[in-house]
């Protein structure tokens, strides 16, 4: 929601044309949006007021203001939809933030139960001013739609028993992945006790029927390469804070999955959107997810469907961030990935190109006691193929483990739960950013995209195949010949410069006395420490 001007100082604040532009994006699937010119404030409101210093009275007009209701196709941040619009982050809400939405028709789901209050037509919003349909303005039949999700709602649940159709309706939002295991511990308890194992099967269902992500980010928290110390500086601390500060709408245990045990690392794996990989070096990795080249699909940035074994089943890994702490540089651990491997049972695996490792992590944090470093993937900063070194972006001077202590040592959760957010949006800052960019919004219509890339690509036939290939060999040798004319012309300068006569210029600086000019200074400088040693030592 956003008002067309501010309050107090008339300032606008949001336009026809500023809405329309921002509705172009092509990520947005479904728009939909209402003009509020008749709600009035009720005792709630002007209590709100009041405490800004504003008076109003129960019953006075609200100012002009618009409601927007937004559907992609993908998951984007506050940030993100709130650039879009041009207004304060604020001024955001996500489904997440207002009830369980989870699965297959979420988004849908989410959309047209926001889309309710455009009209205030829902029961919840009785003693509300009740608009026409005809005052919301969207890219389809918003009216028919809506009467469609209404009606879906009740549509499946068998006659019987208060109770029954209690469990049965429970069962079916499990099983479309609307709600939770903790949501039903939460809000219908006694279908909870009743009916567990029948809801587990269902929500691993679910699970399995899922699409894979559309995106997946990796991250890697380890200790600095000069760094005397590298455990017990909050590497840990810190994944769960960036997780929560990436997904601010679920509490933790809906945020993330912590994988501790190498032999059974995904057993409670619950479809939260981060699994925080804790203290795992790249062996520890491999022997959990079966080998080298199940990392590779667990780890890939753009995912296919990844089931995985777990105890008496298979779940499906619909994560979109891995984050692995580890007290190891980075270096060391993206080599090892790479590298050559003995597994339990005894069998050696080769070395595979260290690309396949590197590539895969854009970012890295070098953690320490005071301080946390975040390096970029030097591929990624310049769209190379330059994957092997990272550039550092940001330093933030920070104690993880005073952080933590800070904010375990809050009383009450609500506050805690507050504090975190605060604290995670400033420190995690340049974190929260580069992630969003990471993540880039669509914006560009198929067309275009389209038409790029068939003008970029060459189809040859094996004739011109062949031809290039033989160019690409004379192209290697002109190199090659480049460089032994360099060579060539480097011995003669070395040569001509040669003052002790001995005859050798190409040959090693044991050829050539310790005055001549072909000598370099670090020969020189060894000599000299020889000779200081021998005449010390008579």
């Amino acid at each position: 929601m956003q008002y067309a001007q501010h309050a107090e100082t008339r300032e606008v604040m949001m336009t026809q044309a500023q809405l329309d532009r921002g509705l172009q994006r092509t990520s947005i699937k479904r728009w939909a949006y209402a003009w509020h010119d008749k709600d009035q404030f009720d005792a709630a409101d002007v209590e709100h007021q009041k405490s800004k210093g504003r008076q109003v009275e129960v019953g006075d007009l609200k100012p002009l203001h618009v409601h927007v209701v937004l559907q992609c196709e993908d998951n984007y941040s506050i940030r993100q939809i709130s650039n879009w619009l041009m207004i304060p982050s604020a001024r955001v809400k996500i489904p997440s933030e207002e009830g369980e939405y989870r699965g297959n028709g979420a988004r849908e789901k989410a959309f047209f139960d926001f889309g309710e209050y455009l009209t205030h037509e829902n029961r919840k919003q009785s003693g509300k001013h009740q608009y026409d349909r005809s005052v919301v303005v969207a890219n389809f039949d918003f009216s028919s739609e809506l009467d469609r999700h209404i009606a879906s709602r009740s549509r499946g649940v068998r006659r019987g028993s208060s109770a029954t159709r209690t469990r049965d309706e429970v069962r079916l939002r499990i099983m479309r992945g609307e709600v939770s295991l903790k949501w039903v511990r939460e809000n219908e308890p006694e279908v909870y006790v009743a009916d567990l194992t029948h809801l587990q099967k269902l929500q691993q269902d679910s699970r399995l029927h899922q699409p894979a992500p559309r995106h997946r980010t990796n991250y890697f928290m380890g200790g600095k390469a000069d760094d005397p110390r590298k455990g017990r500086t909050g590497k840990t601390t810190l994944a769960k804070l960036f997780a929560r500060s990436l997904f601010r709408g679920l509490d933790a245990a809906e945020c993330y999955h912590v994988a501790t045990d190498p032999r059974a690392p995904l057993q409670n794996y619950a479809g939260q959107p981060v699994i925080i990989w804790d203290d795992y070096n790249a062996l520890d990795l491999m022997e959990a997810l079966g080998g080298r080249s199940s990392v590779w699909q667990v780890f890939d940035d753009h995912p296919s469907a990844t089931d995985v074994n777990i105890k008496y089943g298979t779940t499906r890994l619909v994560h979109t961030v891995n984050i692995i702490t580890k007290t190891t540089p980075y270096a060391e651990f993206l080599d090892g990935l790479a590298g050559e491997y003995i597994d339990r049972g005894g069998k050696r695996h080769h070395a595979e190109d260290r690309n396949q490792s590197w590539g895969r992590f854009p970012v890295v944090f070098e953690v320490t006691v005071d301080s946390i470093e975040m390096l970029l993937n030097r591929g990624v900063v310049s769209d190379t193929d330059d994957f092997l070194s990272y550039q550092t972006v940001a330093r933030m001077k920070a104690s993880m483990r005073q952080i933590s202590s800070a904010l375990d040592s809050i009383e009450d959760d609500a506050q805690r739960e507050a504090a975190t957010h605060e604290i995670g949006q400033v420190l995690l800052g340049p974190m929260l950013d580069q992630h969003d960019r990471l993540r880039a919004s669509p914006t560009r219509g198929s067309a275009e995209v389209v038409g790029e890339l068939l003008a970029s690509i060459e189809v040859l036939t094996p004739e011109q195949a062949a031809a290039a290939d033989r160019d690409a060999v004379l192209r290697r040798q002109v190199v090659l010949l480049e460089q032994r004319h360099r060579t060539i012309a480097d011995s003669a300068q070395r040569g001509a410069m040669c003052s002790c006569g001995s005859g050798c210029p190409e040959g090693p600086d044991i050829h050539h006395s310790t005055a001549c000019a072909v000598i370099s200074d670090k020969t020189r400088i060894e000599r000299a420490g020889a000779i200081a040693q021998l005449t010390g030592g008579i």
